[in-house]
């Protein structure tokens, strides 16, 4: 029987500090079911980063590649400062000095400085923030170790970064609260005008329920929640980018969501930690302890033999391993079947269900699509004509 053909990788997310300086309640990294960060290395070495960077030009070149997406990550990928990030950046450039490398950092903001910023500017590194909102909301599960509040010094830090460094800013990462007023937490990010920023739900599964659904998984706390904010955001014909509502509005118009959490776009990103194991996607370990562990490593194993593993393999071809109802369902083209940690449950380790956001994700896109279809129906336009207004009208693209 021959192999199936291998999709190359493209975007690499690099763990490059395995520690972190605060305390969310909700991170999944720290505080859900997986634990084994306390066995990583604090930091990315300069041999892993080496040999993980000659894995990549070595699996890239089989596959006639050039150009990559490399995001560092953590943790919080600034504990190593400026010395960690000249080692990286000066083994990336040795060993792939002829790539196209698109590279970007999420952060939680507090340790960017102007040094940092100028670094970021001269290697053109775009930056992305994580707050869930005003203080009053992001006091609620984002706090340092001591459990005191970090959203004073974090504004400042938005505002150096929003203003002077306006230009690597790839805008904001909010997990959703449904205890907090959407269109405050809204109207808080948009006060920065951002680039855009992303809406994240929350990391819970059938196994731990999330708040407003523990009851009833038909309840639509969440979907309650998006509408009122994408309805404020859509009448505002705001430049900024709300990368969830964005990803929904391309699907409808049969255009790739660019976005790993919705859709059935074939999902190309891969994982190494800081002690070089290669690992599926970070957000599994809300499930259960060791779900991202595939047995890799880029010392002893080639990219190509990562990306024919079935973990890999089964978020590449598209509604064929999602559950039945989701098979059916109409809006799958569009949501995906929702995010994989979503699906999980803790009965047979099993992915082989909807969402349990399902319920949310489905009201919150049929809202869209009546919206969307409301407004685009007044024009004639042929589908390729609805594909190039979607983004260059309402200036929705996907740019993280």
């Amino acid at each position: 029987m021959d192999k199936p053909e291998i999709m190359p990788f493209h975007t690499y997310l690099w763990k490059i500090a395995s520690r972190c300086n605060i305390n969310c309640t909700y991170c999944y990294i720290y505080n859900l079911a997986d634990g084994r960060w306390r066995d990583q290395p604090a930091f990315m070495s300069e041999s892993v980063a080496r040999q993980t960077a000659l894995r990549m030009r070595e699996h890239c070149e089989a596959h006639g590649k050039k150009d990559i997406a490399l995001i560092f990550h953590g943790g919080e990928p600034l504990l190593g400062g400026i010395s960690h990030l000249s080692m990286l950046l000066s083994v990336i450039r040795e060993v792939l000095p002829d790539f196209q490398i698109s590279m970007g950092m999420q952060s939680n903001g507090l340790l960017f400085t102007e040094e940092i910023g100028d670094f970021f500017k001269s290697n053109r590194i775009a930056y992305g923030i994580s707050t869930d909102g005003p203080p009053e909301v992001n006091d609620l599960h984002r706090l340092d170790h001591a459990g005191k509040s970090i959203s004073k010094a974090l504004e400042e830090k938005i505002k150096l970064v929003s203003s002077r460094y306006r230009s690597i800013w790839a805008g904001f990462l909010c997990v959703i609260n449904i205890e907090a007023d959407p269109i405050a937490v809204t109207k808080y990010l948009l006060g920065f005008s951002p680039p855009g920023f992303d809406l994240i739900l929350p990391y819970y599964n059938y196994g731990v329920l999330p708040p407003g659904k523990e009851d009833d998984l038909n309840a639509t706390p969440y979907a309650d929640w998006l509408i009122k904010c994408f309805d404020y955001w859509y009448a505002q014909d705001s430049s900024a980018r709300i990368r969830l509502f964005n990803s929904f509005i391309r699907l409808m118009f049969g255009v790739p969501g660019g976005v790993e959490a919705v859709g059935l776009d074939p999902v190309d990103l891969i994982v190494v930690e800081t002690n070089g194991e290669i690992e599926a996607v970070d957000s599994l370990k809300s499930t259960y302890d060791g779900a991202t562990k595939l047995g890799y490593n880029v010392f002893d194993n080639e990219f190509d033999e990562v990306a024919s593993h079935f973990a890999v393999r089964s978020r590449q071809l598209g509604a064929e391993t999602l559950c039945h109802k989701c098979q059916e369902c109409p809006v799958v083209q569009v949501c995906g079947g929702g995010y994989i940690p979503h699906r999980y449950s803790p009965e047979g380790h099993s992915f082989n269900n909807p969402s349990i956001y399902c319920a949310d994700l489905e009201k919150t896109i049929r809202h869209i699509h009546s919206v969307v279809s409301d407004d685009f129906g007044q024009f004639k336009y042929s589908l390729e004509a609805a594909r190039s207004n979607v983004t260059e009208v309402h200036e929705r693209s996907v740019a993280y």
